[in-house]
């Protein structure tokens, strides 16, 4: 399958490298306005386009991955589905819901695939956690304890796009993950109140948040994300899902129910030695999960989705459903109060 890189930044060159190593697939080329995305195609032995128009009439690819800033996401992705070449964009899916829905037209006019690069749906580790969940191991879900704590360098946002705000900003960056992490372990989240603070880096967007997630069947969750933090609590420091950062062995999610709990990354289960009593001690045994890249698995499961049909694992309408949580954290921050979250209905 030959597959388009749209953006030669890091997350270009994460895809970039998972295209490489993983046997069935070709880069079709890398598309990206810049001298960076130059030397990544020619690091990749690839053609390099400054357009991405311009690599899908020459190229034909089979397939695009969309790796840009985020308010590029959908007007490119409506290139990729106008030239008849699916998709996989990255996330956000758009930077407001109204945009993921445009997409979704255009997605239902086309019969394309578009996914959306919640690659962490694709992770081993996540799988398993998502087996002993619906499984019922843990009983009935009660709440979640989890973060995203991380330090990013100053030159990080050098880039104007990542601090303009309702484009950058690590909720749109990170938090967006989060969501998409929560919803896919514990169901859909119907209301929350949050809180964001800029008093660190002193930039337009924020940088930590707290929020309290409630789902559909009364479990709470608490999240706090914060990008100027020195802490490893986050999925991206201790899952091992991108070479770029360093794996810290400790857990930055908690998820806990009447009859047991389970931890991510380490997936420990914790269950009482006997009467589900406070007084009683409890034991831990890890479950396992294979070490396969969720890159590797995510483009997998395009090709399984484009050329057999397979059922879309996280589709357009998740991210849309992703972003019309956003749109209540945005809400709440606004109005310092609770806000519900809007339904997305399928097309």
């Amino acid at each position: 399958m030959r597959l388009a890189v749209i953006g030669g930044g890091a997350i270009g060159a994460t895809h970039v490298q998972a295209i490489l190593e993983t046997e069935g697939f070709e880069i079709a080329g890398v598309a990206d306005p810049f001298d960076g995305g130059a030397a990544l195609a020619a690091r990749s032995g690839t053609a390099h386009y400054r357009d991405h128009r311009a690599l899908l009439e020459a190229e034909r690819p089979d397939g695009a991955i969309i790796a840009t800033p985020n308010e590029t996401h959908v007007p490119i992705a409506l290139d990729c589905l106008a030239a008849g070449v699916p998709v996989i964009v990255e996330k956000p899916i758009g930077n407001t819901v109204a945009e993921a829905e445009t997409l979704l037209a255009a997605q239902a006019g086309s019969g394309l695939a578009v996914l959306v690069g919640h690659h962490r749906r694709h992770h081993p580790t996540l799988q398993k956690a998502k087996e002993i969940v619906d499984a019922g191991t843990l009983g009935r879900l009660v709440c979640v304890s989890a973060s995203a704590c991380m330090m990013k360098p100053d030159d990080y946002f050098a880039p104007a796009w990542r601090r303009t705000p309702g484009i950058g900003g690590t909720f749109l960056i990170n938090l967006i993950h989060e969501i998409d992490l929560l919803r896919f372990l514990c169901g859909e989240i119907v209301s929350l109140a949050a809180y964001a603070s800029s008093a660190t880096r002193g930039l337009a967007v924020e940088d930590t948040g707290a929020i309290t997630f409630e789902f559909a069947d009364g479990a709470l969750a608490s999240f706090v994300v914060s990008d100027t933090a020195a802490g490893p609590w986050s999925w991206d420091l201790t899952a091992g899902d991108s070479p770029r950062f360093a794996v810290h062995d400790v857990n930055s999610h908690r998820f806990v129910g009447t009859h047991a709990s389970v931890t991510l990354p380490r997936l420990e289960v914790w269950r009482h030695d006997g009467a589900r009593d406070w007084t009683v001690p409890m034991t831990m045994t890890r479950a396992e999960a294979p070490h396969e890249s969720p890159y590797a698995r995510q483009i997998r499961h395009f090709r399984a989705v484009v050329e057999d049909g397979a059922p879309t694992r996280v589709g357009a309408i998740e991210g849309a459903r992703n972003l019309a949580v956003m749109d209540a954290v945005w809400r709440s921050i606004e109005t310092g109060r609770r806000a519900d979250v809007a339904t997305v209905a399928a097309r």
